[in-house]
């Protein structure tokens, strides 16, 4: 993940920027008051403008034309001394440059100007994770593996002499102030990696797998634009010409994802109007889902728990946080610097420096993640800038699926067919994505011989290994029957041998409710047993409420729902709440 930050020096004291980098245009920064003692001084800002009409209205050439009429505008009305252009975007309504103290009351005081802000300072900072998604099994069955999909990945470049990845780039840029390859100019047509973060994400995408693990979309093309320099640091207004750029070149790029593993701030919900930075990014976005194009950005690794950075918190962008892929044991984030630690972990467990809010909308793996490294080896990284590229991966299998898929039904589909895992730190609930349930949603079935599978999860517990999976020749009944097949893992996933067929599939563990499901085919989706069935009759009445409370205190199995070993007030409230339940249980998802 990338961390965005914010401050301002004026000769040589430092100002903290904490709650100061949100500037509207109405507002008057203290900051200001006190960069104007240094009279000489420049500041990088972005400015958002006021466009005469809604640029939806108008196709790429005319939303141009508007946008650079505007521009002109406004460099018109401000002596050059006083404001040097660093960006002049093509479709966003906005520029970026150098400003003084003058030429920042110019431009608040210009009515095409709707807001302008710092320019906040950008800092960065495979393995198992395939099948807990299930790619592997959309690679098999369904032979989908991202081909003819081109996603745009905003970073700090590539290596393009990794073997995994030099065959899958099909055009490059870069916007990074002084710095793009070979001669460190703001903007170029190399963007070759020089940190080794993007590197990293583009091999989670598409890496062949020859040096480094396979990526979730082996086959999919990459655009590489490099935002970031060799200490991963840039600019909001480089990665927002960057955007600018993907969309203004749509026509031949044909980008359909966009994957953002950085961002900066803070935001409770959703941040569209909140300060110039995040406008211009919304303005961004606005003008990529109006090209066709799909965006995806890294919640950030902050461990906020009603906060995310931005462009996550833009509305139209698709949000990622983290989860583990393994069981670690113990693990701390942020390094000579901890942020926070799990004491244990377990799979689909939600990492504790994982921002969340509001916002969020999907999760996927980020923990120690083995991908492409700079020098075309291997390196591991974690955070939720690993977990974001997953998430695009499994949209380009989508669309190798069906092109036609729009931004929206996308987002939709990638969120019924997740995962829910709850967030142990907050209680919010948030899909992890699941390649094979999104593909199979799409073509509307099994792949060719794909083997009975499902997910089946325990209410109120994190594990979910240990459910016996029943199957029957004969057609569903009340009472359970079959033979015992096998059990689910510690994620709540089971799969029939390969051949194994059934009329009827059962779900059993003692102390809940059983469930079943009549003629069992492919991919079966997930469902939640609830707790509280101690006598095992598929109804929870008080003579299971009798049986917690006659074990209170100790730590019998049964009647440990939450598994915390101990049964206690926890487990009692849990089969009060489910009174009245009865099984067997069939509202598979």
């Amino acid at each position: 993940m990338h961390s965005i930050y914010h401050g301002c020096r004026i000769g040589s004291r430092p100002w903290s920027w904490l709650g100061l980098f949100i500037l509207l245009a109405s507002m008057v920064s203290p900051c200001l008051a006190q960069w104007e003692e240094g009279i000489s001084q420049s500041m990088r800002v972005v400015v958002v403008l006021r466009p005469p009409f809604p640029l939806e209205r108008a196709d790429i050439a005319a939303q141009a034309e508007v946008v650079a009429q505007a521009q002109d505008m406004v460099l018109a009305s401000i002596p050059s001394a006083d404001f040097q252009p660093l960006h002049r975007y093509s479709v966003v309504p906005g520029l970026a440059g150098t400003v003084t103290p003058q030429g920042w009351q110019a431009l608040l005081s210009n009515p095409l100007v709707q807001a302008v802000a710092f320019d906040l300072p950008v800092q960065a900072t495979l393995g198992e994770s395939v099948s807990v998604i299930r790619a592997d099994r959309v690679w098999n069955e369904f032979r989908f593996t991202g081909a003819g999909v081109n996603v745009a990945v905003l970073d700090s470049g590539y290596d393009p002499n990794h073997p995994d990845l030099n065959d899958s780039i099909v055009a490059q840029h870069c916007f990074n102030h002084s710095t793009c390859p070979p001669t460190n100019t703001n903007e170029g047509d190399s963007a070759k990696d020089e940190n080794g973060h993007g590197t990293h994400v583009t091999g989670i995408i598409t890496g062949r797998g020859i040096v480094a693990p396979r990526g979730i979309a082996p086959d999919a093309s990459i655009v590489a634009v490099r935002v970031l320099n060799s200490a991963g640091s840039g600019w909001t207004s480089d990665v927002v010409a960057g955007i600018d750029w993907v969309v203004a070149n749509q026509a031949r790029l044909n980008v359909r994802i966009m994957n953002l593993s950085l961002g900066g701030g803070a935001y409770s919900g959703i941040c569209d109007a909140a300060d110039a930075n995040s406008m211009l990014y919304a303005s961004a976005v606005q003008a990529a889902q109006r090209a066709g194009i799909i965006v995806f950005a890294a919640a950030g690794n902050g461990a906020m728990l009603d906060k995310m950075m931005t462009p996550a918190c833009i509305s139209s962008v698709i949000a990622v946080g983290s989860t583990y892929d393994a069981n670690l044991g113990a693990y701390t984030w942020g390094g000579a610097n901890p942020i926070c630690t799990d004491s244990s972990t377990v799979v689909d467990q939600i990492a504790c420096t994982s921002n969340s809010s509001s916002a969020l909308d999907l999760l996927a793996p980020g923990a120690v993640i083995t991908s492409a490294g700079l020098g075309g080896g291997v390196s591991s990284r974690s955070g939720t800038s690993m977990a974001t590229p997953h998430a695009s991966a499994v949209a380009a299998l989508l669309l190798q699926a069906q092109p036609g898929l729009s931004a929206g039904q996308i987002e939709s589909i990638l969120k019924e067919t997740g995962v829910p895992i709850t967030d142990w730190r907050n209680g919010r609930v948030t899909p992890r994505v699941d390649a094979y349930a999104a593909v199979q949603r799409v073509t509307g079935g099994a792949g060719p011989g794909t083997p009975i599978g499902g997910t089946v999860l325990l209410q109120s517990r994190n594990t979910h290994d240990g459910i016996a999976i029943y199957v029957s020749g004969q057609p569903c009944t009340a009472s359970l029957s079959g033979d015992q097949v096998t059990t689910t893992d510690a994620s709540g996933r089971f799969q029939l041998p390969p051949g194994q067929a059934a009329q009827c599939l059962w779900a059993v563990r003692p102390g809940f409710l059983s469930a079943q499901r009549t003629a069992p085919s492919g991919s079966l989706g997930t469902i939640t047993l609830l707790a509280g069935d101690v006598n095992r009759d598929n109804l929870i009445n008080i003579f299971d409420i009798a049986a917690v409370a006659g074990n209170y205190g100790g730590n019998t199995p049964l009647v440990d729902f939450n598994g915390d070993q101990m049964v206690d007030i926890f487990d009692l409230v849990i089969a009060a709440v489910n009174y009245g339940k009865r099984g067997p249980l069939t509202d598979w998802h």
